[in-house]
């Protein structure tokens, strides 16, 4: 049976919280909106959350000097322009950290740097915005020891189950004959 639109409610608020989750609502200036929607298409990510969570991570990854030289992009059109705009971000506890760090390096509150990220990213080549928009790749590493001790539980395994054992190919003629 289907859940019904509260149940649904109820469930998602009690996710958030386990989560903690924290839902932003950042106003921004006309144009933010659709500048992120560009940069998603061309990065082919369908949530405006993930597009601004990687951002704000990569950001927060390259460190103070980097940001700073980021957001020296100018936007047009004066800081005296209605925030109108609305991007709900929802926001873990890790990339509210990371965004709280970056307010607190570019001095601006979390509307204004978000907005001027966007804008930021958007106005380089193509190929480098895709930096900031690339979702982290992580390298596994299995030690010999790790290997090893993998191999001999799996053959002990393998030994335990009837009808599972390893005939070596020169015993393998003995067994049919018997």
């Amino acid at each position: 049976m289907a859940m019904t639109p509260q149940e649904r409610d109820e469930r998602r608020r009690e996710r958030a919280a386990k989560l903690q989750e924290e839902d932003l609502r950042l106003m921004v200036r006309p144009g933010t909106k659709q500048t992120l929607l560009e940069l998603m298409e061309w990065a082919g990510i369908e949530e405006q959350g993930e597009a601004m969570t990687l951002m704000i991570h990569h950001l927060a990854a390259l460190g103070r000097p980097a940001l700073l030289q980021l957001l020296r992009h100018e936007m047009a059109g004066g800081e005296l322009v209605a925030r109108n705009e609305v991007l709900r971000l929802t926001a873990r506890p890790g990339t509210k950290s990371a965004l709280d760090t970056l307010c607190d390096w570019a001095l601006h509150g979390a509307d204004l740097l978000v907005e001027r990220m966007i804008h930021a990213v958007r106005s380089m080549p193509r190929q480098q915005a895709m930096r900031f928009l690339a979702p982290p790749r992580h390298e596994i590493k299995l030690s010999p020891g790790l290997i090893l001790e993998f191999s001999r539980k799996s053959m002990l395994m393998i030994q335990q189950d009837q009808g599972d054992e390893i005939i070596p190919p020169g015993q393998h003629q003995l067994a049919r004959r018997g």
